[in-house]
């Protein structure tokens, strides 16, 4: 058997956004490898933000109530083990390495890296009995590898601008993009925000015989927010919930979890598990919620958070300004070329008061010029703009300018690459 980390170097120098075989092709795959992916029930996930949050948040209530649950999500923040998991463990090095000899031995045409990894995530999830296998696109949903699942059920997040060289440059082209994962006769549970992407959702359901169930803002009501917990309440025509809590990390993971709570009801009643039995399970689930790199306190007054696209940010920034208002604030900042980090800069500079900006570049090709983003909030910002091209240094800069002062958090945003690398500058430092 290859050596873990030989495997791990071969997968990675798969070009991310290599020329896929396509859906006949990876289809031909998963049937020479015995379609693992129809041996366990799916639940098939996209959208442009809240897809991770919902599947983990949605993986958390299914194990809690007794099921094997395998997880596959992307990006991976620090290991690529990351990418599957079952009930909250990534898959082991020795199981990485058996998973992708067992893909391999079936190439015929070499797969993209995201297919190489979802054809992995399969055949673990059949390997070891998973009751449930609940699967995020990784951009998009009609051309997207997972796309070849028939699953039981179909989740879309909100859908906003993001990715646009690739989905198109309005919202019912994203729309179309993410509505192309519902299958026929499968129902679809939808976050409705825009009038535009909820249309497009919606007319493809009917096309294809789904039901539609949206889940609103209108749908929940935040009553409390208390030192630790975030107290909400979630109606709608099909339950009502009073007195949920989720640990208080952000106003947006309310959105998130109602979306999975939805998902979580519709799967267990199709199972015939009692009310009460239900509601317990939410309860009790959402409580021990938790999502890496979502205003994420991975030290003491350091945090982190993966948004990269304007819905993002502006759902930042009301956490910030409801949960953090009262502290001075550091900023460590990075984006990649492919995002409209202009906008970005211009809605972080204009809604939050920062004490300083440390402007640093993500490891990656598709970083952005640090001086470029240092320009930008210098331009709309009278607040002192530092620059470190590494993540270490700004982050040892934003560390020593923080000092001892009880007052101040450091804040790290733009991108998922800044918080990966955030978090392997943190696991380096036991002082913390």
């Amino acid at each position: 058997m290859a050596d873990y980390r030989e495997t791990v170097d071969y997968i990675l120098g798969i070009p991310l956004f290599a020329q896929k075989i396509g859906k006949e092709n990876l289809s031909s795959l998963l049937c020479r490898l015995g379609n693992p992916e129809k041996d366990v029930p799916a639940i098939h996930v996209a959208g442009t933000n809240g897809k991770g949050s919902t599947c983990r948040a949605l993986a958390q209530m299914l194990a809690a109530r007794g099921y094997r649950v395998g997880l596959f999500i992307s990006p991976h923040l620090v290991s690529i083990n990351e990418r599957i998991q079952i009930n909250g463990t990534n898959i082991s090095d020795d199981d990485f390495v058996s998973a992708f000899e067992t893909v391999k031995g079936q190439f015929m045409e070499h797969p993209s890296f995201f297919e190489v990894m979802f054809a992995m995530a399969a055949v673990y999830f059949r390997q070891q009995k998973c009751d449930f296998a609940v699967y995020e696109t990784g951009m998009g949903g009609r051309l997207d590898a997972t796309n070849v699942l028939t699953p039981e059920l179909t989740i879309i997040t909100s859908v906003g601008m993001d990715h646009m060289e690739y989905l198109g440059d309005t919202i019912e082209k994203i729309a179309y993009e993410k509505a192309g994962i519902i299958k026929p006769g499968v129902p679809v549970i939808y976050f409705r925000r825009d009038e535009a992407a909820a249309r497009v959702i919606e007319d493809t359901a009917k096309e294809r015989g789904a039901d539609i169930i949206p889940v609103e803002k209108s749908d929940y009501i935040i009553n409390h927010l208390g030192n630790k917990t975030i107290d909400f309440s979630l109606h709608n025509r099909y339950y009502s919930y009073c007195n949920l809590q989720i640990q208080k990390t952000s106003l947006y993971q309310v959105e998130n979890v109602s979306l999975a709570v939805t998902a979580f009801r519709m799967l267990m009643e199709r199972r015939n598990v009692p009310e009460q039995d239900i509601e317990k399970t939410v309860r009790n689930a959402l409580l021990q919620f938790y999502w890496e790199g979502r205003m994420e306190e991975i030290a003491p007054h350091i945090y982190v958070d993966g948004a990269h696209n304007v819905e993002a940010v502006n759902a930042y920034i009301e956490t910030m300004n409801r949960l953090h208002g009262e502290y001075d604030k550091i900023l460590v900042f990075a984006a990649v070329k492919d995002k409209e980090y202009d906008s970005m800069i211009h809605l972080l500079a204009g809604n939050i008061t920062f004490g300083r900006i440390i402007v640093t570049s993500v490891d990656s090709s598709r970083k952005a010029d640090s001086a470029k983003l240092a320009e930008i909030f210098s331009a709309c910002t009278d607040t002192p703009v530092m620059v470190s091209d590494e993540i270490d240094d700004a982050m040892d800069m934003a560390v020593e300018l923080r000092g001892d002062r009880e007052n101040t958090n450091i804040y790290c945003v733009g991108s998922l690459y800044l918080v990966g690398g955030v978090k392997r500058w943190r696991n380096r430092h036991d002082q913390f």
